[in-house]
């Protein structure tokens, strides 16, 4: 459980550093609502392909993971838009194909991600003010969105834990090095 812990805590951590990407993402976005990245709203729907793409991502997550085009690390990291993400995950090999068999688009993948992820944080700032800081952190998110991510919240993080207790299996009890703060 210890090493699940740590996993967790290595994903807040990276949760966190791609949270900073956002704003600019979101900002440099063609359109979009001032509150939801691109006016983009979470359903059960969208729920259940994005833990179908996050499950077969286990497979392969330096490849299939939407996690490491959010522009975490390497040259020109945080700079990119929305719609540059969403190309460079459809390009990543077995990307298109994987995610048309769930019936989503990168870009949908990617809106949604940046949606769970901001939910969460916005959530974390209001629990604790000073632990998130920074230029902004994340885009605000709006009631209905917020409202969606309080009552499935439970069910995500324990789908989360689970997912992070298959990575540690698959990678020796560590982060995939390519999803890890060093990776560039």
């Amino acid at each position: 459980m210890k090493k699940a812990n740590s996993f967790t805590h290595g994903l807040a951590a990276l949760a966190l550093c791609a949270v900073a990407a956002l704003p600019a993402a979101c900002a440099a976005s063609s359109s979009g609502s001032a509150s939801d990245p691109q006016g983009f709203t979470l359903t059960d729907g969208f729920l259940a392909k994005y833990q179908a793409v996050e499950t077969d991502s286990i497979k392969d997550p330096c490849q299939l993971s939407p996690v490491k085009v959010l522009g975490l690390t390497g040259e020109g990291a945080g700079k990119a838009t929305i719609d540059q993400m969403a190309a460079r995950y459809d390009a990543q090999p077995g990307v298109h194909a994987m995610l048309a068999s769930h019936g989503v688009t990168a870009k949908e993948m990617i809106l949604g991600t940046v949606t769970l992820m901001s939910a969460a944080i916005q959530e974390l700032k209001q629990q604790h003010p000073g632990m998130v800081q920074g230029n902004g952190a994340a885009p605000q998110i709006s009631a209905a969105n917020m409202a969606f991510y309080q009552s499935h919240k439970q069910a995500i993080r324990q789908f989360n834990m689970q997912i992070a207790q298959q990575q540690l299996r698959a990678n020796g009890g560590k982060l995939p090095p390519c999803l890890s703060a060093s990776a560039g």
